[in-house]
């Protein structure tokens, strides 16, 4: 069994892509894959399509929350519920290829890897592609220290590796520090080469770039023994690497998967 997890909130538009493009991918799985998503009480009529989908196709599980609370619990929500050996993510505003579980399920078999990521594009809030971002071709957790190099969405990882580890309750960078609590007993993350979701940039408290930095803080201090100590080493390489993402992302692709 594959679980996919989508959280979303006020996505009304977003989330039909989101959905066709897991719904569209996951027939290759007949029923060994449930698509679970968690509507964080939204206020325009997302629940009326996510229940639209589920009324015709069963492998959509639909949950909504009495409460708002934000992606990071919702995830948890959707995580606490999860029946699959191997759990993804799709956030509400992100869109998959078509082979992207088949193609990072076969990688992960024939490598025996239990945390896997990809490459993934940048589009814009109209679907436009904008670039392409790759990654390391593989992660530690201190490698991680430096910069989150892993897009949510390109994720997949074994449920026997998560266990019982969940997001922490924060409303920016939850995901970040959710790699890092996985990876913090010395496993390794591995990139699947190629590009197998979009990342469509500008939605959400993840496109505010203080809020940004202001919690990539938090999140060194909140993440490691040495807390603040460990800043003055990891934030000027955590600036610079920034930095060179935006402005220069050619020479950044070139650079991070030799990271």
């Amino acid at each position: 069994m594959y679980s996919i997890i989508t959280p979303t909130f006020n996505r009304r538009d977003a989330i039909v892509n989101s959905i066709e493009s897991s719904i569209i991918f996951s027939s290759q799985f007949k029923d060994n894959i449930e698509l679970i998503i968690v509507d964080d009480l939204s206020s325009d009529n997302s629940p009326s399509v996510i229940s639209k989908y589920a009324a015709n196709d069963h492998r959509v599980v639909p949950v909504f929350k009495i409460t708002n609370q934000g992606a990071a619990l919702s995830r948890n929500v959707a995580l606490d519920l999860a029946k699959g050996e191997y759990i993804a993510f799709l956030d509400s505003d992100d869109i998959w290829t078509n082979d992207k579980l088949e193609m990072q399920i076969k990688f992960m078999l024939n490598n025996n890897y239990e945390f896997i990521y990809s490459y993934y594009d940048v589009i814009s809030n109209t679907g436009d592609y904008c670039y392409n971002l790759k990654a390391p071709n593989k992660v530690t957790r201190n490698k991680l220290l430096l910069s989150c190099f892993i897009g949510c969405s390109s994720v997949v990882i074994a449920s026997s590796l998560l266990g019982k580890t969940r997001q922490r309750d924060i409303v920016c960078r939850n995901d970040y520090m959710f790699w890092l609590d996985i990876l913090k007993n010395g496993d390794i993350g591995y990139c699947c080469p190629g590009t197998f979701s979009s990342y469509r940039k500008g939605f959400g408290i993840s496109s505010n770039k203080l809020r940004n930095f202001k919690f990539y803080c938090y999140v060194i201090v909140n993440a490691t023994p040495l807390r603040a100590l460990l800043l003055p080493v990891t934030l000027p390489i955590f600036l610079v690497i920034n930095i060179i993402k935006k402005s220069f992302t050619s020479l950044y692709n070139k650079i991070v998967i030799n990271i």
